[in-house]
């Protein structure tokens, strides 16, 4: 008997593990499940490895059951040759994940599977039947009614917190909410029935996972609320973000953002791992003190009930609800599970991005050396007389008057590409496989350039490098942190001080003209760096690099105080730099631009950091450029942004119009305004990932799986903002005419087709 016992479990397990790895074998495979027109990727968000890890623990999950429950519920181990049939199905399943399976070959055999699956079951219940032996009614089980409760509540939060991002009349966010309760308990009691078949089915020794499972589910959650409230960016966003190339690389995300896990930081994850799962256990325990018990079969029913009301209020919402309120339901989140379909916006256009010809330097009659300082996290309101003393004089005297400045996108690789490329960031990912040198480079080479490229930071970020440089056709030198690490000092401060060095090196070594000079300044990256050798405006700031999830309007003051600090020691290296070109006659013919590739919230909105919007906090930061004196110090300018760097570099070195006329942006010598693209797919706090702006007017746009880079091909008007505040419009062709007026160029420029889509009223 013992041994019959061993045999049985090890047939039980064979055929758990046999349905966990065949149900898996499409995702491991990264196949397209198609039925007819209908096509869905079986990783629904390649890179995202929070997305993965749950999609494929639901299918592992459900395989488990089929698989686990086909011998044990359904008459597998009664089976003549049911034990073959376990090891049979443990093969299969491990050579569909191998690969050794072809699609055909896969389908054909699960549909086969599947249907053996229904057989035995319906033999089992035949049987019982016929032997006059019904299976007695499934008594109640102990239940962690606690945790369910717990995990309801923040599955709610979660969703209704994106609430404090948007503009919802009273009517919407009423609505918003009933419809979140509603899919929540549709999910978390369909997820807990799951939880309990797979308790109840799987074999001894595995079901500790149904408790891995919850205790992660808890953490998951509690740290989608806390980033947030934080960041305005949740957990499946920032893994999903920060993926390039469908691959996410954890090491280079924190090497990028500063982040630095010690000794400390692995205790207090490895504690937080301990308390969740220790409150796991306690709330198992109270339950089971309360006597908390139920049946599976209740909660499948509250499910298909919950969602049954889900499909009467959707049903019938457009009788209370308008067209944006009840858009804002699906705009807000990802996951729906209702049928029902809502207008987008105030006006649906199909639209294609048009992809400038890309310049090649031909014509260029002038070589003046060319100084480009990108500095991280620079917003313009940074630059005032006390903390910026410097910028604020050289930008009043020598640099070109320009208003209000913007960046192209709200994050460090978007903005770089767009500005190095004079493209939109909506043609990041195409361009980032193609690995090819930026256009502004690959001009200035043709055109007898030297182009350097200093760094305190790393390039290889989310691939920066090979999307902007190639593989270093059109670089003559590149330096930064990753090349011999060891010859960098420990600190960002330290590094950009001796990256000034190489630049001054740089300068004695070579005669005036024909160069290229690229040079990152890291310092006033979260969490805001100066040397100690540094006296900062502020003697009193933020000392911790953990900001506060509520801070007090003193924390708030301090942590300000911490980032102008840094901006302070920037406004002083390149003070000392252009100190430096004057004193060996290498500054009057030279052009300098300085901007930031991206802004920084401080709890403007109620949130810190960047990468989240693309509110004027994220985006607005300052481009200030000097011409070579021979040119004049230039014309007025409104409004410019990171896309008009390209052409008006090319305008500097005497580039003719065709070389630069058909990019994003224009030359800004001759002065003039024009409307101001900036896009992103980082748009976690409002769901808008383009925004048009000029003057006072300001156009925001959306679009499906705004998360995922790309280039959309249809897009919805978000809102447009007046001086007097939002618009509103009773049609989409009043919408559409409001755009023209408002935004006159931007439709030539940017699009070479922008139409209202067919039905729209």
């Amino acid at each position: 008997m013992e041994g019959g016992g061993k045999m049985n479990w090890m047939n039980h397990s064979l055929a758990w593990l046999g349905g966990v790895m065949i149900a898996l074998t499409p995702f491991v495979q990264g196949w397209v499940v198609k039925v007819g027109s209908f096509a869905m990727p079986v990783r629904v968000w390649p890179g995202n490895l929070l997305i993965g890890l749950i999609v494929g623990g639901m299918l592992a999950t459900g395989g488990a059951i089929l698989g686990g429950g086909w011998w044990q519920a359904a008459g597998g181990r009664e089976l003549r040759g049911g034990r073959w049939l376990a090891l049979i199905a443990a093969a299969w399943g491990f050579a569909g994940c191998w690969g050794a399976l072809s699609e055909p070959v896969y389908w054909f055999a699960a549909a086969g599977w599947i249907g053996l699956l229904a057989a035995t079951w319906l033999w089992k219940m035949w049987s019982c039947r016929k032997a006059r032996d019904p299976r007695p009614k499934t008594p109640a089980m102990p239940w962690n009614g606690i945790l369910f409760g717990l995990i309801l509540l923040l599955c709610v939060v979660s969703d209704c917190m994106v609430l404090g991002k948007l503009e919802a009349t009273p009517t919407a966010a009423a609505t918003f909410i009933l419809v979140r309760v509603l899919t929540q308990v549709a999910l978390v009691a369909i997820g807990w029935w799951a939880v309990h078949l797979l308790v109840l089915w799987s074999p001894r020794g595995t079901r500790w996972l149904a408790g891995v499972m919850l205790g992660f589910a808890l953490l998951g959650l509690l740290a989608e609320i806390g980033m947030s409230q934080l960041w305005g960016k949740g957990l499946t966003l920032f893994f999903g973000e920060f993926a390039a190339g469908d691959k996410f690389d954890l090491v280079r995300v924190m090497e990028g953002g500063n982040i630095k896990l010690g000794v400390a930081g692995s205790l207090l994850v490895a504690g937080v791992v301990l308390l969740v799962a220790g409150f796991y256990q306690f709330t198992k325990w109270l339950s089971k003190r309360l006597g908390l018990r139920l049946r599976p079969r209740t909660l499948l029913g509250v499910a298909v009930g919950a969602w049954l009301l889900l499909l009467i209020e959707q049903g019938t919402e457009h009788l209370w609800n308008d067209r944006v309120g009840h858009w804002l339901q699906r705009r807000a989140l990802m996951l729906h599970l209702s049928p029902y379909l809502a207008e987008p916006g105030w006006a649906t256009f199909s639209v294609t991005f048009r992809e400038p010809t890309r310049p090649t330097g031909a014509g260029a009659t002038r070589t003046p050396d060319i100084h480009l300082f990108i500095v991280e996290t620079l917003r313009s309101d940074a630059l005032r007389p006390e903390i910026a003393p410097f910028l604020c004089a050289w930008r009043d005297t020598d640099c070109q008057p320009i208003g209000t400045t913007h960046a192209a996108s709200n994050a460090t690789h978007l903005s770089w590409f767009a500005a190095l490329s004079g493209k939109a960031s909506v043609f990041w990912d195409q361009d980032r496989q193609a690995q090819r040198p930026a256009p502004l480079l690959e001009s200035l080479k043709a055109a007898g350039y030297r182009n350097e490229i200093r760094s305190a930071s790393i390039f290889d970020y989310v691939e920066m490098d090979t999307t902007n440089f190639g593989h270093g056709e059109a670089t003559d030198e590149m330096e930064n942190v990753r090349i011999h690490p060891k010859a960098w000092p420990p600190g960002s401060s330290e590094r950009d001080l001796r990256v000034f060095d190489l630049w001054k090196q740089s300068v004695t070594a070579r005669p005036a003209g024909g160069i290229f000079r690229l040079l990152a300044v890291e310092s006033p990256h979260y969490p805001y760096y100066w040397p100690k050798s540094f006296s900062p405006p502020h003697s009193e700031f933020f000392t911790s690099k953990v900001f506060p999830f509520k801070p007090s309007p003193r924390d708030i003051r301090l942590v300000r105080n911490r980032y102008d600090n840094s901006v302070a020691f920037t406004d002083q290296l390149l003070r000392d730099y252009v100190d430096f070109l004057k004193a060996h006659d290498r500054y009057d013919e030279a052009m300098i631009i300085v901007t930031g590739d991206h802004g920084e919230e401080l709890q403007e909105r109620g949130f810190w950091f960047h990468a989240s919007a693309l509110t004027r906090e994220q985006t607005q930061v300052p481009l200030l450029i000097k011409w070579p004196r021979s040119m004049g110090r230039g014309a007025p300018v409104d409004q410019a942004s990171h896309l008009d760097i390209v052409p008006s570099i090319l305008d500097a070195i005497g580039c003719p119009d065709s070389q630069w006329q058909d990019l994003t942006g224009r030359p800004l010598h001759a002065g003039g305004d024009q409307s101001v693209l900036v896009t992103t797919h980082y748009a976690s706090q409002n769901g808008e990932g383009m925004h048009w702006r000029r003057g006072d007017y300001e156009a925001a746009f959306s679009w499906h799986k705004i998360w995922v880079p790309g280039m959309p091909d249809r897009i919805w008007l978000d809102r447009l903002t007046g001086p007097g505040g939002p618009l509103r419009f009773s049609t989409a062709q009043a919408a559409e005419a409001a755009l023209r007026e408002h935004f006159p160029d931007a439709f030539a420029r940017w699009f070479t087709r922008f139409e209202l889509e067919p039905g729209e009223k």
